[in-house]
């Protein structure tokens, strides 16, 4: 198929990147510096070190991948090269989702390996009890990963204006990952004339919207998998069954598949 041609090559084209080498080495760094420093911050074991490290990751990733996709499609437009591309037996949609699945094996590959060795240190400095568990949270931090690669490319095909991207992705950054539980619970006290007592408990409606934050399902999928306390809120007997760990994958993907469709819509409309 003719986006497999179009992943190998963006594939190729990021081993050739100093810059992407940098970031994925920023991440070794802060994952393996926190998988050796965890010992100062919190209880020594394997499962406080996965609650800490499931933090570092929920703020760091996202960015790598923002960073990595935000003008992967608009670049190749601005350049003049997608023209060469198109006029190979390729269509728009062969870029769009070569692009996705390129810059996903970019993301993914060293990530997985960096996380996978700061699992090890993990384990060899604070034991093994939880550990047998920690290819799910190498998965979950997969799609955790993938929501934002698919948000940034889905970003870099919608429109070719430089600020407007750049400020899609870094506002898109801190909306999603910084400040969308602060949106919901204000949401509530709007509806509720302030009425704080609602903060403690949350409808349920409210907290389907709230676990819709990537962040927030990424977490769902850790307490999934470990006894962490993050993701309280969503687990409990009174815990309505949408807002189970099978919620948080599908919500993910919605993440990942959404923006790339709404961008692919813009794409294939556009003049080029």
């Amino acid at each position: 198929m003719s986006w497999r041609v179009i992943a190998g090559k963006d594939v190729r084209d990021a081993g050739r990147s100093k810059a992407i080498w940098l970031l994925f080495g920023l991440l070794a760094a802060v994952s393996w510096g926190y998988a050796y420093g965890h010992e100062y911050l919190g209880e020594s074991t394997f499962a406080a070190f996965l609650d800490g490290l499931a933090g570092v990751v929920a703020v760091v990733l996202p960015v790598v991948a923002i960073l990595l996709g935000y003008k992967s499609v608009v670049h190749e437009r601005t350049s003049g090269s997608l023209f060469l591309s198109l006029s190979f037996p390729h269509s728009r949609r062969d870029v769009v989702v070569g692009t996705f699945v390129g810059r996903a094996v970019v993301l993914l590959a060293p990530t997985l390996v960096a996380l996978a060795v700061a699992g090890g240190i993990g384990a060899v400095r604070y034991g093994t009890d939880g550990a047998a568990m920690y290819p799910w949270f190498l998965f979950a931090s997969a799609l955790y990963g993938l929501a934002f690669v698919g948000l940034a490319v889905g970003l870099s095909t919608a429109t070719t204006v430089d600020r407007w991207i750049t400020l899609g992705a870094f506002g898109g950054y801190l909306f999603v990952v910084t400040f969308w539980s602060g949106v919901n619970s204000l949401t509530l006290l709007i509806l509720h004339r302030f009425d704080t007592t609602v903060l403690a408990d949350i409808p349920d409606w409210a907290l389907l919207l709230r676990l819709a934050g990537p962040s927030e399902s990424f977490h769902r999928l850790v307490r999934a998998g470990f006894d962490v306390p993050r993701a309280a809120r969503y687990v409990g007997e009174e815990a309505p069954l949408y807002v189970d760990w099978w919620a948080a994958i599908v919500l993910l993907i919605a993440w990942s598949l959404v923006p790339l469709a709404i961008g692919y819509y813009r794409f294939s409309a556009a003049d080029l």
